[in-house]
């Protein structure tokens, strides 16, 4: 189902379909996660830690600008990330532009999915989930 609901979501934008599976691929290449689509496309295992949106959709940009948020329980300084915030105790949010497909399948972007889905997948301090 979340296959349907993902090629809704990138109707009439193949370009960005063709990045955002790359991106997916290397998050399915960590294990399993849920994935849900809304507003956003969010994955997450015991709690969430990536969100999808697009940005700058218009006439000449019909695919728009994949951008992608990873929650990580520490702060990665790199001038690809375009923004980082603390969001709570042991949370920084890391926002990634991906304009094209060599960036979603780059071994440094893989390398910070790994760091998030493993910050994902550990248990909730305090037990809460998602």
């Amino acid at each position: 189902m979340a296959d349907h609901l993902i090629a809704d979501y990138f109707e009439d934008k193949p370009q960005s379909h063709q990045v955002f599976m790359a991106v997916k691929s290397q998050i399915e290449r960590q294990g399993p996660s849920q994935i849900d689509v809304k507003s956003q496309i969010s994955l997450g295992v015991n709690r969430k830690f990536a969100w999808f949106w697009l940005y700058n959709v218009t006439k000449k940009n019909p695919s728009g600008i994949l951008h992608l948020m990873l929650a990580l329980d520490h702060q990665v300084d790199d001038p690809k990330i375009r923004d980082i915030s603390q969001v709570g105790k042991g949370r920084w949010n890391h926002q990634i532009v991906i304009r094209t497909l060599e960036d979603a399948e780059s071994e440094w972007l893989g390398d910070l999915i790994a760091q998030a889905h493993a910050y994902g997948s550990a248990e909730p301090r305090g037990g809460g989930g998602r």
